[in-house]
């Protein structure tokens, strides 16, 4: 008996083929776009992740708006950060008086490829971005304060930390014209490091979480002259200031001596 004849024709198969690979150009098509526009994207690149997210957020391939692929453009907030916490049991009187009961590094340890330790990095970088004196924000550093140190309070049974973010400087590339004074090999030295957010937190006599940010010295507004002795008030104005003493001629000075 004669086997029925297959259906499969040359043409049948090159329609295939060509249906397939049109189909797993728009997939990669897609999926570059969505890939390529995480950072600054432009006016097309954001139309084109509106037209393809139905598929690729579907299917969990677009990371989002703000996951940058790039290692460093420079930048002073592209630098590394970490965070110390110090605690100290009584909330109510000032570190100064009280002893120190434990001292927290974030990132402590571990590999640079578990979550925990990116997520602490990424953490003390956001923290450091929004302490920036000319672009930042007070408030979102202040809750990221407030919430790490009542954790680490809870947990150690504290009811005083000071949170303190330090950013490392990079090694420029001519250390001699930026950074003379710095160690060349060692790119871990404490003069690398910068503290730039510093703050208080601690529980009040209702345990309500409280934070208040340590001023640096380039945010303290400059000392006021102290008001003269003529003044009675706030409101009182200076004296006018006196007529300046005019200079002796040589000549009388000289007169006068003989």
């Amino acid at each position: 008996m004669a086997s029925a004849p297959t259906s499969n024709s040359p043409e049948q198969n090159s329609t295939l083929r060509g249906v397939l690979s049109l189909v797993i150009f728009i997939h990669f098509f897609c999926v570059l776009v969505v890939l390529s526009s995480t950072f600054r994207r432009s006016e097309l690149q954001a139309r084109l992740v509106t037209l393809f997210g139905p598929y690729t957020t579907g299917l969990d391939f677009d990371p989002g708006y703000h996951t940058p692929y790039h290692y460093t453009l420079g930048r002073v907030g592209d630098n590394d950060a970490v965070i110390d916490i110090d605690l100290y049991a009584n909330g109510e009187e000032p570190v100064a008086n009280q002893p120190l009961i434990k001292s927290i590094h974030l990132p402590d340890g571990g590999s640079s490829f578990l979550g925990d330790r990116r997520r602490y990095f990424e953490l003390a970088k956001r923290l450091a971005l929004y302490a920036d004196p000319e672009d930042g924000n007070d408030a979102m550093s202040s809750e990221l304060a407030r919430a790490l140190g009542h954790r680490l309070m809870r947990e150690n049974d504290a009811r005083r930390a000071v949170v303190r973010c330090t950013r490392r400087l990079s090694q420029p590339l001519n250390m001699d014209l930026m950074f003379p004074n710095f160690p060349k090999n060692d790119p871990t030295a404490p003069a690398y490091d910068s503290v730039v957010y510093e703050a208080d937190v601690w529980l009040d006599e209702d345990n309500a979480v409280q934070a208040q940010k340590r001023s640096s010295a380039a945010e303290v507004a400059p000392r006021r002259t102290a008001p003269s002795r003529g003044s009675s008030g706030p409101g009182a104005t200076d004296p006018a200031p006196s007529a300046p003493a005019t200079a002796k001629n040589p000549a009388d000075s000289t007169s006068s001596t003989k």
